[in-house]
């Protein structure tokens, strides 16, 4: 059985980290060793991990608060296997998860990443009903990741569903340490251009919703923007002008749409710079006339899917 590396980057696991790690020593899988790195913990975390005897565990501190990505990279250095899981500290893994990956790899070679399907919880592990039905294949060429990013951004949306062929990380080199939220969408813009993405069908982890998520806090929608705008320039740059052109298209229909929004009510709102900051991440894509028909048609009428998504409702 092949050998799979879990990373496990931790900053104040809360209630939520005990049942995270339990459910990686819990797995059918069992050819696995778990990496945890904690970066400065204050609230039991560190005291917590401190505690565990586990021989599969190689347990790392930071001396001061580094942040997700650099977590990330530190991380994936130390693993001694080719595949490397991300993991998350609020999340839950199916019993079977690491087998299905490490399948779903062995079965794919050449892949770049895998992502997987998902059940969403809340803070209390209650299932959130999801009627959306995801059909998209199971391998993902980079036009396809190209249009789906243009779309929706990041293909996999967090971290704990995506499993890492390390050797393709290696050509791309490591996650952006300069980044604060989408550090993630950058990787997988770098790793579809080096091999195709897998998708597993199947929902094989628990991926927690609740309230002291990154996404909740107040500067999170700003500098959201600012890294996405990063990201889609580079993805741009990797494509050809016909994909380019397609890709512009996509974005001025949909995530800017979005973009525009945020800036009516900052400005409506009376929060002036932050409007500009909006603007001036919008406007070497678009102008303001265009994007304003953009959205004005999203609010009148119902936008059609574009005919590249296997999304249902």
């Amino acid at each position: 059985m092949q050998k799979i590396s879990v990373i496990l980057p931790v900053y104040n696991g809360g209630t939520y980290l005990k049942l995270s790690v339990q459910s990686v020593l819990n797995q059918h899988y069992e050819n696995f060793e778990l990496l945890i790195l904690d970066d400065c913990s204050n609230d039991g975390s560190r005291e917590y991990l401190d505690g565990l005897s586990d021989k599969r565990i190689v347990y790392f501190k930071n001396k001061s608060n580094k942040g997700l990505f650099y977590n990330l990279n530190f991380l994936t250095e130390k693993s001694t296997t080719n595949l490397v899981k991300l993991w998350a500290q609020d999340d839950i893994m199916y019993p079977e998860c690491l087998g299905t990956v490490t399948a779903f790899h062995e079965a794919n070679p050449g892949i770049s990443f895998s992502y997987s399907g998902r059940t969403i919880i809340d803070e209390n592990g209650i299932v959130i009903p999801n009627s959306i039905v995801d059909n998209t294949p199971e391998i993902v060429s980079f036009d396809l990741h190209a249009r789906i990013a243009f779309f929706t951004g990041s293909i996999a949306g967090n971290i704990a569903n995506v499993c890492i062929d390390k050797e393709k990380l290696n050509l791309v080199g490591g996650f952006d340490e300069t980044m604060r939220i989408s550090g993630d969408f950058d990787m997988w813009v770098k790793l579809s251009k080096v091999g195709n993405i897998g998708r597993i069908k199947q929902n094989i982890i628990y991926l927690r919703d609740h309230k002291d998520q990154l996404s909740r806090k107040g500067d999170y929608l700003l500098f959201h923007v600012k890294e996405d705008i990063k990201v889609y320039k580079e993805l741009l740059s990797l494509c050809n002008d016909s994909l380019a052109k397609e890709g512009l298209n996509l974005l001025r229909k949909y995530k800017f749409v979005f973009y525009y929004t945020l800036m009516t009510k900052s400005l409506i709102k009376g929060e002036f710079r932050t409007s500009q900051a909006y603007y001036k991440l919008l406007q070497p894509y678009t102008n303001l006339f265009s994007q304003y028909y953009y959205w004005l048609s999203a609010k009148l009428f119902k936008k059609s899917k574009p005919n590249f998504l296997h999304f249902s409702s």
